[in-house]
């Protein structure tokens, strides 16, 4: 039996996702902004833009659901009528949407325009940035050569802009993308078994977890952007309660996780770093150090450069 190095257990590998998860939000405030005034300037759906995550071939509710289980289908729907009518999207007869190359290329184009907003970051050496592809690169490839679980839906279907000619920078932007959407591939794969078709139990149960939303009117304010009603949230929370999952709180109308479902995300989470981390092993113990230490000095460069930009 192959022996498992301590420095490759998830226990121990876990400090690298927040950081990661760090670096994708300072990509997106760098980016998004430019991104949306392209797409409002162009008036080009804002919605391919988000959608391009779920991959730009197809639209459909069941392929939706593999990557985003999380939101109301019928806000979908809603927009597939929509950019089927300004000619996006063309329906085919199964009832799935073909996606336009124009659209693809309206895609293409903003993306770009935020991605212009990276080419003058030069706070680390052209060998750090390379030395950073090149260590993701590696376990990028050992994510896809990794036996399932999980499966890499997200990872092989969404829509990439980046290519080898892009600017260095420009390319880790999307080597980032890509381990989200492999991060997401875990954390599906380890979830999805407590809530099957019914996502927004799990919203629920984040967000009692969480500990600042404890009831259906705060969950549709914060959560609005998940396209439900406050009385799909009640029956959310209902079901939690019946699974033994959630429990009212001492203040009335208002609630709060059980230990069965405080010790249900903790699994959940166990499982996902699990998977999320295991193509790790690609990487030898100087390299984990070498990428995090990579990883840190580039979370604090794009926030110092970001605020050099918005003149704060």
């Amino acid at each position: 039996m192959r022996e498992v190095r301590p420095d490759l257990t998830s226990e121990a590998l876990t400090k690298f996702w927040p950081l990661i998860y760090s670096i994708v939000q300072e990509f997106w405030s760098i980016t998004e902004p430019h991104i949306e005034e392209s797409a409002i300037r162009n008036n080009i759906p804002i919605e391919l833009y988000l959608y391009s995550e779920l991959g730009l071939g197809n639209f459909s509710i069941q392929d939706f659901d593999k990557r985003d289980p999380f939101t109301n289908p019928e806000q979908f729907e809603k927009v597939f009528v929509r950019l089927n009518v300004k000619g996006w999207i063309e329906p085919r007869s199964d009832g799935t949407y073909r996606v336009t190359e124009e659209a693809r290329d309206a895609v293409r184009h903003i993306v770009r325009m935020g991605d212009t907003q990276l080419l003058d970051f030069k706070s680390m050496s052209m060998a750090e940035l390379d030395g950073l592809a090149t260590l993701l690169r590696k376990v990028l490839a050992a994510c896809h050569a990794s036996p399932e679980p999980p499966e890499r839906w997200s990872l092989i279907i969404r829509f990439r802009v980046a290519d080898e000619y892009s600017p260095v920078i420009v390319q880790l932007r999307e080597l980032f993308m890509d381990l989200f959407a492999y991060r997401d591939d875990a954390h599906l794969c380890a979830s999805r078994p407590h809530f099957n078709q019914a996502g927004i139990i799990w919203l629920v149960l984040g967000a009692l977890e969480e500990g600042e939303v404890v009831n259906a009117e705060q969950m549709v304010e914060k959560m609005a952007f998940r396209g439900y009603e406050e009385y799909d949230f009640d029956i959310a929370i209902q079901a939690a309660v019946e699974l033994g999952w959630a429990e009212p709180a001492a203040r009335p109308g208002t609630f709060r996780l059980t230990q069965e479902g405080v010790g249900l995300r903790a699994q959940a989470e166990r499982l996902t770093a699990e998977y999320f981390y295991r193509p790790w092993s690609v990487l030898s113990p100087e390299e984990l150090a070498e990428l995090y230490a990579l990883l840190t000095k580039l979370r604090a460069e794009l926030a110092m450069y970001r605020k050099s930009r918005s003149g704060s």
